[in-house]
């Protein structure tokens, strides 16, 4: 007895359990194979319970910011946020509660709000509660592929046969045909920009062709999805005041620390900081910087800044006497110069993942941009990924531990441009980019810079609009220079009433982005405008047209250029507040002398 190795025991029996498990998962999905031969179906129940062991461990286990080495089981600390839909709030704890709302889902939301969590808890709870076979994609492999070569039916084969399940591509096809996948689809936001129309493409196609599998996608909030025509959309809810006291609750930290933290958060710092608390990213960097000497920044990139100043000198929480080695050697504010750089050539070369190859070059070019720097590439990478724990390994790959970190550092570069390049960069980038609205870059930029974006990135693009503004007014030739048609966006209330919206297809990407930064970023407060005239108005086009580009000759068919504007109000108001804004600036440019107190008074 002596010589029984426990470690090997409980092994053994963990094994077993899930051995057992997985046949008796078998027995939920086999029927749609049931019309293979009795030994294929033995080989398919094999080939899947292989399947469940390889991506049940994979999608169980999650590392984070506080779990950084090793990955800690899900559910030992997970939350389930709900999911808003036509005015409800949905349940995410069984999967059940959102597949009964349609067969095809997005779910949008902000950052660090936790949509790849809630993806793998979708994938396990499948297992649990359902008898379909579940099926878990990060789309951001996307990016590694060409476009040619970008096919959702070969994903999610790949994606069984590499993780065991293996079969024939005729069985694949078949249970396909019955119905019987939940196909999750993590990551569409992280998606390069010239592989959207193809994977767009390949999604509408796959889930059109097999409509009886379940299709669940998750994206930050994009205009992307505007003709995904048989998709319902939702958006994922911040955490309650109970839900975030309740996840502190289950991270394993410092007790002490951990405790007067909860106290606070319930007194005081939820209700104080609630753009913070209620998103677990944040909230999870508000308890690693928390401090009874020190209150909690107001301002987004303060907090940033904190929990970089955090991360960087901060010991083992679970060793008191520990104190960081940083490899490089180099002090915090070299070594945030270096990754910011880092961060700002990732960001706009569209990279959140890298290879080890990838990641040594970024690192190389850091190095030949600030030779006085010096550090071994070797090191830098050591500190990134254990030391300073901005960046995590998955597999052979390595990406940020949370996107906002590459955003927030990559607009803090920014701001050490002098203004020609910035003025360059940014404006080319706004002509180009559709990810303002996706991506904190922008916003983040501003908190830092706030005159310098108006008066020098944001105003040369409203001096445009206000220009033909003035030329035409609020006609069918303004819509004409900054849109190629109209969206009409179709919903179907409960008791059956149908509601409908106006949106415009863009054509001058520049302008159309320069108008929703200057509004989102200033403080433009959306008015309750005439809903009922835009649905009217809107209801008298065919359901053939939802979702669709309908061009402006076809729109004026329909309805007459007085009722278009006025059932668009909201799109004059936006332009008006933006010309208002960009005259303030021209206001502040007058009253500016030439004296020195003068200066120093604008400065």
């Amino acid at each position: 007895m002596d010589n029984i190795d426990n470690k090997e025991v409980l092994t053994n029996a963990v094994a077993k359990v899930v051995e057992d498990a997985a046949l008796g998962m078998w027995n939920k999905v086999k029927d749609y194979f049931s019309e293979v031969s009795a030994h294929e179906q033995i080989e398919l129940g094999y080939a899947y319970e292989e399947y469940l062991k390889n991506t049940k461990s994979k999608n169980s286990k999650i590392k984070t910011l506080i779990y950084r080495h090793v990955p800690k089981d899900l559910y030992s600390f997970y939350e389930c946020v709900g999911v808003q839909y036509d005015g409800d709030t949905i349940d995410t704890k069984t999967i059940n509660n959102i597949i009964s709302e349609g067969n095809k889902i997005i779910i949008s939301g902000t950052g660090g709000i936790g949509k790849t969590t809630m993806l793998k808890h979708f994938y396990l709870n499948t297992i649990e509660d359902t008898s379909y076979i579940p099926v878990l994609v990060e789309l951001r492999m996307v990016n590694s592929m060409e476009v040619d070569n970008i096919s959702m039916y070969a994903i999610v084969f790949d994606n069984l046969v590499n993780n065991g399940f293996r079969m024939e591509d005729k069985y694949y096809r078949y249970s396909l045909e019955e119905g019987g996948y939940v196909i999750l689809l993590d990551g569409f936001d992280e998606i390069n920009r010239e592989k959207i129309p193809k994977l767009t493409e390949e999604i509408i196609s796959f889930s059109g062709k097999y409509p009886q599998n379940k299709y669940i996608i998750t994206s930050r909030p994009t205009d992307s999805f505007m003709g995904w025509n048989d998709y319902i959309e939702m958006s994922a809810m911040e955490l309650t005041k109970e839900q975030a006291l309740s996840l502190i609750s289950k991270i394993d930290f410092d007790e002490k620390v951990k405790k007067t933290f909860y106290r606070e958060l319930n007194e005081k710092l939820y209700d104080k900081y609630k753009s913070f608390a209620s998103n677990p990213l944040l909230l999870t960097i508000m308890l690693l910087t928390f401090d009874n000497r020190a209150s909690i920044p107001d301002k987004l990139n303060d907090f940033y800044e904190q929990a970089f100043a955090t991360l960087f000198n901060m010991h083992d929480a679970t060793k008191e006497a520990y104190v960081r080695d940083i490899r490089t050697g180099l002090g915090c504010e070299d070594f945030k110069l270096i990754f910011a750089y880092f961060c700002f050539k990732s960001y706009f070369a569209g990279d959140t993942e890298f290879t080890e190859v990838k990641l040594r070059q970024y690192i190389e070019i850091c190095k030949a941009k600030f030779p006085n720097i010096s550090f071994k590439t070797d090191d830098f990478l050591t500190d990134l990924t254990q030391s300073v724990c901005m960046l995590v390994k998955e597999g052979i790959n390595y990406r940020f531990t949370h996107r906002s970190f590459q955003e927030y550092f990559a607009a803090w570069y920014t701001c050490k441009l002098v203004d020609k390049d910035q003025v360059d960069l940014l404006t080319n980038w706004i002509k180009e980019t559709d990810r303002i609205q996706m991506d904190s870059y922008f916003a983040m930029l501003y908190n830092l810079q706030s005159e310098k974006v108006n008066k020098i990135i944001l105003y040369p693009g409203l001096k445009q609009i206000r220009k033909k503004y003035m030329d035409t007014g609020y006609s069918l030739k303004f819509l004409k220079y900054m849109f190629s048609g109209v969206c009409i966006e179709r919903q179907i209330e409960d008791g059956g009433e149908r509601k409908y919206s106006f949106s415009y297809r863009i054509k001058n990407r520049y302008l159309c982005n320069i108008l929703r930064a200057t509004c989102q970023l200033n403080g433009y407060t959306y008015p309750e405008l005439n809903k009922d005239f835009e649905n009217e108005m809107a209801g008298k086009f065919e359901d053939k047209w939802n979702g669709s580009v309908i061009y402006f000759g076809t729109v004026l068919k329909k309805i007459s250029e007085q009722d278009l504007l006025m059932a668009t109000e909201w799109l004059k108001q936006q332009v008006e507040f933006s010309i208002n804004l960009a005259r303030s600036f021209e206001n502040d440019g007058e009253k500016s002398g030439k004296k020195v107190s003068d200066i120093l008074a604008r400065l």
